[in-house]
């Protein structure tokens, strides 16, 4: 079975800062990190085709303090035109342009099909009002919104701003923004991320970073918001995606919801079958 893998980070090695760097190596290995700067568009479609993932969700990301700053102009170009990999952008909310102008670019200009905010990563909270700029801008385009919910290991980061129920807040005051709650709240928050859904038909989890058994444990009430979960590998913090989505299909759901997990539910969420002409229309 493929699937849409919602997201997936690209970037070199001029995009990192370098603490972070010295993470990844550390982590990862020198080898990994010169695959990242190796690879183009056509490589890894190739990959991608290869772990059965039919398009991917590519983030920028604006994160100086943590771990660096991958420039929606940079992955807009990566994406290509194929359709196949589509462009997130992000949000400098310390910068002299207004959010809403940063996010038309994004969106309008760059043809992007939503933002990725990593506010445990940038220490701010999600309620920020120099943010409802861009989320007024992505709410009428009916763009996503994905926040880092939940811990990370990164060096410097500050976890008091991924508790998912910073975003309750925004999901009252935006209530048709699409709003993507990354790792589900991983591991703290989990039922707090799973309560949002109750609570706000325009939330959504994805359940990237969280080890495929361990979902049902995590959210006991998934079948019953079955419409509300998208698949993530957050490659490449995983070597093979082909195995989180095999590991995905033999979860003891019924067939319907395993493949709402893996493409119908994110096909809904990027309005895929008008993604090529959109986009091709502002290059």
């Amino acid at each position: 079975m493929y699937a849409i893998d919602f997201p997936i980070h690209v970037g070199k090695r001029e995009h990192l800062n370098k603490a972070f760097i010295n993470y990844f190596v550390e982590q990862y290995g020198m080898m990994a990190l010169e695959a990242m700067d190796a690879l183009t568009t056509e490589s890894f479609l190739e990959f991608l085709d290869s772990q059965g993932v039919s398009k991917a969700v590519l983030l920028s990301e604006y994160s100086p303090e943590v771990t660096g700053i991958v420039p929606v102009e940079f992955t807009a170009k990566f994406s290509g035109d194929s359709g196949k990999l589509i462009p997130f952008g992000s949000i400098n909310i310390n910068s002299d342009v207004d959010s809403g102008v940063q996010a038309e670019h994004a969106l309008v200009k760059l043809g992007c099909k939503g933002l990725k905010l990593l506010p445990s990563y940038g220490f701010y909270y999600p309620y920020d009002r120099r943010l409802y700029g861009a989320y007024d801008e992505a709410s009428s385009l009916g763009a996503v919104v994905m926040f880092h919910t939940g811990t990370s290991l990164f060096p410097k980061t500050r976890i008091r701003y991924a508790n998912p129920l910073l975003l309750d807040e925004v999901a009252n005051d935006f209530p048709q923004l699409k709003i993507v709650m990354s790792h589900g709240g991983r591991p703290f928050w989990y039922s707090e991320a799973e309560w949002l859904l109750r609570r706000h038909s325009n939330m959504f989890i994805d359940i990237s970073g969280i080890p495929p058994g361990q979902i049902p444990r995590n959210f006991p009430k998934l079948e019953r918001f079955y419409d509300r979960f998208v698949f993530g590998s957050d490659w490449p913090n995983v070597i093979s995606i082909k195995g989180q989505i095999d590991q995905v299909t033999r979860l003891a759901y019924k067939a319907d919801t395993i493949e709402a997990i893996l493409f119908r539910n994110a096909e809904r969420l990027l309005d895929i079958s008008s993604f090529v002409t959109k986009r091709s229309a502002n290059l």
